[in-house]
This record gives structure tokens, sequence and C-alpha cells, in this order.
């Protein structure tokens, strides 16, 4: 019946409507075949950006989970090093006790509350503050779960650990570390543990760093895993054993859930992140828009395009797919595509690279952050150990000098009692702006530590390398900073260590950081305020 209806049609019209009528019906199967294949091409490659998008999203607000928990472990591990907290698990001294564990050096400090354990884990001193919700911790909050906990792993020397913890009814990050001296030797005499809220304030700070939406959920003993579409698995992390991320999706939105356990794997809250889909909502847009664009352009053309349509459109949509999904695969967001035609198919190459430059600058700012030091704004030691490892393979593959500095500011933890954290952190940051101005552009300053810090010189033998250090006497001599606490000068000192490669050649096993390491524990050893090659010391002229 169809059939005949359309032969009576077109027996009632000319060779031109024919010819329109033909290729409409052409074009209109042509098409839906077109739809088709760009959807099953590129919504793939869209969706894949999008879970790529979410991943890191996610990513960022459990690493600022873990941030929270790793400053706390650099405050716990410096406490866990202090020679006074040493003497006092031996013999109590209830005027060091009033003068760091009352309420106002835990807020000058930030942390809420802290627990000392003698090696029997017996309670051998408490101090806290309230809490944002006005609750004050007691002595059990901390003791009872983390006896628990090192009933099945015990407290080792030398190795921070944290966790989490509902701490006078708080969601709060719980770090511990064995006491030892400060240059690490002599038995353990106790632990040391410390506790820090995540209040508003920390999980505002996280939401910003991470550039995500999320809720934190209470969770209580009789906890119900989620059902969820879909689980993915973020990487391992140093004090959040979880990897699990359960993932909801709807038309508009995907809601992504993290679970935090406490210090003995028990469920403790759930982290609910979400994201907008608006990437796949625009790559729609996109194929529509392009659909819309090339059914004008083949009215416009008539037949000649019906012959051309695979050139024209199957190829470049097929190029597009095999593009993104090697740029999906390998994730390189810095390679645009080829922009090489200037109709519809260059307008979506054009948006998908306006996409891929987004993702781009994300991951590019999510590198700068993980590879640079907060507080001075140089290098960490994550970047420090990337660029060591390659120079070190660079040198593996050619000849060359290579010197690496470490420094060691001078009696730093006395220059925190006499005038306060902030003052150090200030301290810090100068001398980190030192160190960048002193540089070379093809030089690597870092912070590996807390007051310690690095310094990689390439093509620099050791003659170079001491006249480096000189310089950096120098200036850091100038600035003058006032430390009246020291031992060794009225003014803020630095003790440094220097290794060049060619003396790692003739070191045997050694490692070329553990020999500038050496070095600066003999330029402590010597007095401090010097600097000393690995093999002979080295005092500069000033």
């Amino acid at each position: 019946m169809v059939k005949n209806s359309l032969r009576m049609l077109l027996a009632g019209l000319g060779i031109g409507p024919r010819i329109v009528l033909i290729f409409a019906l052409v074009f209109s199967s042509m098409g839906g075949l077109g739809l088709v294949l760009m959807r099953n091409s590129l919504l793939p490659a869209f969706e894949r950006m999008e879970r790529d998008v979410a991943l890191q999203s996610a990513w960022r607000v459990v690493s600022g989970f873990e941030q929270h928990m790793s400053s706390l472990a650099d405050m716990n591990r410096d406490w866990a090093l202090w020679d006074e907290l040493y003497f006092h698990l031996q013999r109590a001294d209830p005027v060091f006790e009033r003068s760091n564990f009352g309420p106002e050096a835990m807020q000058s400090v930030k942390y809420h509350a802290v627990l000392l354990l003698d090696l029997s884990n017996q309670v051998a001193g408490f101090g806290s503050r309230a809490f944002s919700g006005g609750m004050q911790a007691q002595v059990q909050d901390l003791a009872v779960p983390l006896l628990e906990r090192l009933t099945v792993s015990p407290v080792q020397p030398q190795r921070t650990e944290c966790g989490l913890a509902r701490v006078a009814r708080v969601l709060s990050a719980v770090c511990w570390t064995g006491i030892l001296q400060s240059n690490g030797q002599g038995p353990m005499v106790g632990t040391v543990v410390m506790a820090r809220e995540l209040d508003a304030d920390s999980l505002k700070d996280i939401a910003r760093f991470a550039g995500a939406t999320f809720t934190l959920e209470q969770l209580g003993a009789n906890h119900t895993p989620v059902s969820a579409q879909g689980a993915w698995t973020l990487p391992a992390l140093t004090y959040l054993s979880n990897t699990q991320l359960p993932a909801q999706f709807s038309a508009n939105a995907i809601a992504m859930q993290y679970l935090l356990h406490d210090l003995n794997e028990k469920p403790l809250a759930q982290v609910r992140i979400h994201m907008g889909r608006e990437l796949m909502t625009h790559g729609r847009n996109v194929i529509q828009d392009v659909l819309f664009q090339l059914a004008t352009v083949a009215f416009a053309t008539g037949l000649v395009l019906l012959l051309t349509v695979h050139w024209w459109l199957v190829h470049p949509v097929s190029r597009l797919r095999r593009a993104l999904a090697k740029i999906s695969h390998t994730k390189r967001w810095d390679k645009p595509l080829v922009v090489d035609r200037p109709d519809e198919i260059g307008a979506l190459t054009q948006g998908i690279n306006s996409l891929l430059s987004v993702l781009r600058k994300q991951v590019d700012a999510l590198e700068e952050t993980s590879s640079t030091d907060a507080l001075t704004g140089i290098s960490n030691r994550r970047r420090f150990d990337l660029r060591l490892d390659d120079e070190l393979a660079r040198l593996g593959r050619r000849t060359g000098a290579l010197s690496l500095l470490l420094l060691d500011i001078d009696h730093f933890k006395r220059y925190n009692d006499r005038y306060g954290h902030p003052q150090g952190d200030a301290v810090l940051r100068q001398f980190g702006a030192l160190l960048g101005s002193s540089c070379r552009r093809q030089d690597l300053p870092a912070r590996v530590g807390g007051e310690e810090f690095a310094l990689i010189l390439p093509d620099t033998d050791e003659a170079g390398a001491k006249a480096m250090a000189d310089k950096i006497m120098e200036s850091l001599a100038t600035l003058a900073l006032e430390h009246d606490a020291s031992p060794t000068a009225s003014v803020v000192t630095v003790s440094m260590g220097v290794a060049t490669w060619s003396v790692l050649q003739a070191g045997g096993d050694e490692t070329f950081y553990a020999q500038a390491d050496k070095a600066l524990y003999a330029a402590k050893h010597l007095g401090r305020n010097r600097v000393c090659a690995y093999g002979s010391p080295y005092v500069p002229s000033l």
C-alpha cells in the first residue's frame, strides 16, 4: 500500500520535485544513520571523559581528608622526636605538662587533644580543649579505640600512623608515633597521640581545594552498604585504606559515595560527592547541532552531497572517535585534535578541543598543587624525588656533574617554642623565597621536611655547590632573622650537607641522598651554621 501511494505521488510530480523528494527520503535515511553513528562513537567518548572528571573530583575530595591527616602527622612526628617530651616520659615534669598540654597551647598549634602512653600502653599524660560543639575530649575517647588498634598493630619506632575516629562525638583525625630522641636514636619510651577535629572550616577547605560539592554523613553501628550502579577504584593512599568508590547515575547528576573507616576499619562516615552531567548534555547538544547543520548543507548542495557523504561525514566522525579513544586511553589532555576542516565537523572538533583545554587546565592545576609545598611555594618532597630520579637517570646515560645540597634550619624547634609557630612559618616562607631567588633556572629548590630543604644543582661540581652554599649562607646572614633561643648564633642560621655525583661513584652502595644526609649530619655535629661536603668538612668564609 505504501509502495502504491509513493508511485502515485511521484507520477504527479515533475523531475525536479521527484529529485527533491527522493533526496529528502534518502537524506532522512542517511541522517538517521549518521545520528546512530555519532551517538555510538562520540557519546561513549564524552562518557569516558565525564567519568575521568568525576574520578578526579572524587580523588581531590578524598585527598583533602588525607591531607588533613598528613598535616597532623607532621606535627605528631615532630613531637615524637622532641627531647623534652622524651625526658618527660621518663620523669614526669608538671611544668612541662601544663605548658604544652593546656588549652592555650593546643589552640596555638591547632589540635584538640593529646594523649601520652608509656611502653605498657598505660596513660602517662592527657590534655584537651573544647571542640566546635563545646564538648571536651576524655581519655577514653582516644585510649579505647587506639588500644584496640595497638593490640593488632603495635607502634613501630620512627613510624607515624593516622586514622579517623569519633572523639567527643566529633569526627577527628588521630595520629600516633613512638617517642624517641630528636636524633631518632635511643629506646622508645612511649607513644604520643594527637587528635584534630574535622570541623566545618576544614570541610570547606577540602571542598574549595577539590572544586567539588560533597556532604559528610555520620554512620551508626548498623551501617548498611549503599547499592550502586558502578564501583570505581581510587589510587592507594597513605592513611585511608578504602579505595572503592561506588557511583550512582541519574539523567542530570553522578552521585559518588566514599566510606571513611575508623582506626579499627569499622564504618565511620560517608562522603557523598555530587557532580552534574553537563559534559554529557553538552555532547548531546553538540551532536544535535551538527546534525541540524548537516541537514541544512545537504538540502542546499543537492544530490552531490549524497555521493560524498561518506567522505565528509562518516570518515571524519570515525577519525574523531579514534582520536578521542586514543586521548581517553593515554589521558593526554594537552594534545588537541587537529582542526583541518572549516565546516561543522571542524566546529565539533573545536568544541571538543575546548573541553580538552578545560580538562588540561584542571589536571595541570591538580599536578601543580600536588607538587608544590603549600607554605613556602617551592617544590615539595614529591617533585624533589621525581626530579632527583630523572637527574640520576640522565647521568646514567651520559657523563656529567650533579650536586645535591641538604639544608636544615638550626634549632628550629626552639625558634617555634620561643616565637610561636606562625612566626616559624614566616621564617620558612622567607627561607624558601631565599632559595628560589638564589637558584638558577635549571636548579630545583624544595622543602623535603619540616625545616629541612634540598637543592638539586644539575651540571654543578663540588666547587660550584660550595659556592652556592656560601651564597645562601651570605643571603641568610643578610636577612639577620632574630633567634635569641639559638645556642649557635643570635640570628637564624642553617647547616648544609653537600654531595656530588663523582663522590657517589666512589661511595659503594650508599645512595646519593644518603651521602648528602651524612654530610648534613656532620655539619650539625661540628657545631651547625656550616657546610660539610661528603668525605671532608668544609667551612664557608663568612
